[in-house]
């Protein structure tokens, strides 16, 4: 039975070539090979439909994150600064690491790299694990012969990029967590306790005032309907989702994550955070300006602030300033262009940059955790008095009763 094998091969020159071919074994994939003038490096069964099925799920449930690739980069900037080889630092590598998908890609690393590849090539597979500006990192540390601090700086890079991260989703944990069981119990108290209030005043032929009764039919509704309200809420939101997927609707989406008060200037700060953090560890690493501003655009996550960035490159590439591309923009702060324009006069763009970032990572942690002093108390006050409400509504006609009781003893 055919079967399918992947091959890796090499040229006279020993240029790698990759593919695919239909065979019966692998030595008939060898032999085709060899009739090609080629020279065999890896031959192996391609993965099967299922197989990318499941790999694809464990990529969902297991993704690599920014911590991840800073003690990854850590690990192996002192392995390499220590001395040892590519291939026994990767070695070691696959063994501490400890996240599946990580793993599996430092296995394939270290296969690539004994067969000649390079380590940021090698990389370039993977890019749901190591992202562009590793890659970019990498190849500027091979070239300079500093892979061993290249891989430091990225380390320091997602370091603070994991602070950062984790900082404001601590900030945002607290009250989506205080809204969940809230909901949770607004919704229980419309479907299982309200009802037997109502069969209560009914046995008792009480008269329920308007916001009872405005309650007892929002709760009907959820009671005969819930299902259908959540499978509508759920298509919305699908659609939206959709909608912010095709150009018109990011670009809306980037305005409105930019300008909505209060959280947009929090994203703001953190998108340029982001995108000084980023820019400086490139140059800092040698990679040319072009080119980080490249690396930079991807990583942004806002095309607001990715137009602005492809701006500058095709004003650099034209012979003018950092700064003043920036400053044209207007997404970027005056602070921004002004500690670019001083790194531009000063011949130290990547330090000026590592300033700015250093400052809005600060500014990003004080106004997160200002946000979550103030949003703590005031969810908890308005969710008290929404619960609060539809107490008194539920009462009110008890109210009604005992008052009545009062006037009949008169």
């Amino acid at each position: 039975m055919s079967k399918t094998f992947a091959y890796r091969a090499k040229d006279r020159t020993g240029q790698l070539f990759t593919g695919s071919v239909v065979a019966e074994n692998e030595a008939a994939v060898a032999a085709y090979i060899r009739n090609q003038g080629y020279f065999v490096t890896q031959i192996r069964p391609a993965a099967e439909k299922g197989d990318s099925v499941l790999r694809g799920l464990a990529d969902i449930f297991n993704p690599v994150g920014v911590k991840d690739l800073a003690v990854f980069c850590r690990q192996f900037a002192t392995m390499v600064d220590a001395g040892l080889s590519l291939t026994v630092s990767l070695g070691v590598m696959v063994d501490q690491t400890h996240n599946s998908r990580l793993k599996a890609a430092a296995k394939d690393l270290l296969v690539k790299v004994q067969e000649g590849e390079t380590l940021s090539r090698a990389m370039q597979g993977h890019p749901g694990v190591f992202p562009a500006v590793t890659v970019s990192m990498v190849e500027a540390g091979e070239v300079g012969g500093v892979l061993d601090v290249v891989l430091d700086r990225l380390a320091t890079h997602f370091e603070k990029e994991s602070k950062l991260t984790a900082n404001v989703k601590s900030a945002l944990t607290y009250p989506a967590v205080i809204m969940t069981f809230a909901a949770a119990a607004i919704i229980f108290i419309l479907i299982f306790v309200l009802p037997r209030f109502v069969q209560l005043f009914a046995t008792m032929n009480v008269a329920l005032p308007v916001p009872t009764r405005a309650l007892v039919a929002f709760s009907a509704l959820l009671q005969q309907y819930g299902i259908l309200l959540a499978a509508l809420l759920a298509a919305i939101a699908y659609g939206m989702r959709l909608y912010f997927r095709q150009p018109r609707g990011q670009r809306l989406f980037d305005q409105l994550m930019l300008h909505v008060p209060v959280m947009g200037g929090l994203w703001r700060k953190i998108a340029v955070a982001r995108f000084s953090r980023t820019l400086s560890t490139l140059l800092r690493g040698g990679v040319p300006i072009i080119a980080a501003l490249e690396v930079v655009k991807k990583t942004t996550g806002n095309r607001l602030m990715a137009r602005a960035i492809t701006a500058a490159q095709e004003g650099v590439s034209e012979g003018l300033g950092l700064a003043a591309t920036l400053g044209t923009a207007r997404v970027f702060p005056l602070m921004v262009v002004q500690m670019a324009a001083v790194g531009e006069e000063t011949g130290e763009v990547d330090k000026m940059l590592e300033k700015v970032a250093d400052f809005y990572e600060n500014d990003v942690d004080d106004t997160v955790s200002r946000l979550s002093a103030l949003l703590g108390p005031i969810l908890i006050g308005t969710l008290g008095v929404v619960i609060g409400a539809i107490i008194i509504a539920i009462l009110m006609p008890l109210f009604d009763v005992i008052s009545g009781i009062g006037n009949v003893k008169m």
